[in-house]
């Protein structure tokens, strides 16, 4: 290498580090209109619901109308009918005004009949229309107030991925143009391209590292890549310093 690879490591994980928080903050951010749409399915579905309601309440109300203003009409006409029942001369035509008149009082009953019915279903449906009118007010404060809190979450993540894309360039001027290449080619297949060893075992594959490459990883002097999964693998030494002597002082207490 024409560089420290232990500081190139260094920028390697950083730009990674990037990489995964805009990954995590796109899918969170896809997710979004998702959860956007089903709110507004809800809060549809009480709108339909209510506007069922509503146009059914019309409706018969428009018909309880229609049959009142049939009962008032032909009423009228048949009591008229019946106070020329006497000046009628021939049987045909009285026979005939009284199958009228008998004819129009059974008519008269039944729209009577749909005209209480119609009371009826006038009293169900206006206390369900006032107990939907009531649920869709609070389904819609809520949903106003989700859709505020989506837009509010869709804008922070936008600005957060704002912020890491800014530093972005910054890492990569400071890797090796062969390894980033390396790097942005494993990208494209695994969204983990520089995975840590550990225990032995490569935690992008979760496949044992042979103990000749564990070896030459400890000088931390080249980029070795996993020969499971073709991923850069390194060993934090570090975290493996510091694991080694919270264990030495676990040890030491027992003793």
């Amino acid at each position: 290498m024409t560089t420290d690879f232990r500081e190139q490591l260094i920028y390697l994980r950083k730009l990674q580090e990037i990489d995964l928080d805009l990954h995590n903050s796109q899918i969170e951010l896809n997710s979004l209109p998702e959860r956007m749409a089903e709110e507004q399915a809800a809060f549809d579905a009480v709108r339909a619901e209510l506007e069922a309601v509503m146009a059914e309440l019309k409706a018969v109300e428009a018909k309880k109308k229609e049959d009142e203003g049939n009962v008032q009409e032909s009423v009228e006409h048949l009591r008229e009918r019946e106070t020329k029942l006497y000046a009628i001369k021939t049987n045909k035509e009285y026979q005939a005004a009284i199958k009228e008149i008998t004819d129009g009082k059974r008519i008269n009953r039944a729209r009577e009949d749909r005209v209480l019915q119609a009371m009826e279903k006038i009293e169900e449906l206006t206390q369900k229309s006032t107990q939907l009118d009531s649920e869709f007010a609070d389904k819609k404060s809520a949903f106003d107030l989700k859709k505020k809190e989506i837009e509010q979450e869709t804008e922070e993540i936008k600005k957060r991925m704002a912020e890491e894309s800014k530093n972005r360039p910054e890492i990569v001027s400071k890797i090796e143009k062969s390894l980033l290449k390396k790097y942005d080619f494993i990208r494209r297949r695994y969204k983990l391209a520089v995975a840590e060893v550990v225990n032995g075992a490569c935690e992008g594959c979760m496949r044992r590292v042979p103990p000749q490459m564990l070896n030459e990883m400890l000088r931390i002097d080249d980029c070795k890549i996993c020969s499971s999964c073709q991923r850069m693998i390194y060993i934090d030494l570090e975290k493996r310093e510091a694991e080694a002597q919270k264990s030495e002082a676990e040890t030491l207490q027992e003793e």
